[in-house]
């Protein structure tokens, strides 16, 4: 059985990564694994993918990848920029076509109100 699963970009104002990972949907995949799974994972977050990296500071924290994006009508009066965060789609779209078909697809969100990043990875 073949499992992938997803951590999302985020669409917000602002983001940093302070040791962000997501450590309940990490937890799932280890026990896919124990449990005889091949799994494959795609963290749009990975501040270190080959070729997209950026700088850390001594704590190994730093920015995001990150691009200005239209805001949502809710947020026109906010006067903030809005961005979305993490790596190019297209990096994405790179990975999946070296994938087999996977039986199982799980995706995470940190926020609620992030979701943009989950309806854009499925």
């Amino acid at each position: 059985m073949k499992a992938l699963l997803i951590n999302p970009a985020i669409y917000d104002f602002a983001a940093y990564d302070l040791w962000m990972k997501p450590l309940g949907f990490l937890s799932a995949a280890r026990l896919l694994l124990q449990n005889g799974w091949k799994v494959d994972y795609f963290d749009f977050l990975d501040r270190h993918y080959p070729g997209m990296t950026t700088r850390s500071n001594q704590f190994g924290c730093g920015k995001f990848l990150q691009e200005e994006v239209t805001k949502p009508v809710c947020y026109q009066g906010i006067p903030r920029r809005y961005r979305r965060f993490g790596l190019p789609a297209e990096v994405f779209r790179l990975f999946l076509k070296g994938l087999a078909r996977p039986d199982l697809i799980l995706i995470t969100s940190g926020m609620t109100y992030w979701y943009p990043g989950v309806k854009e990875a499925i």
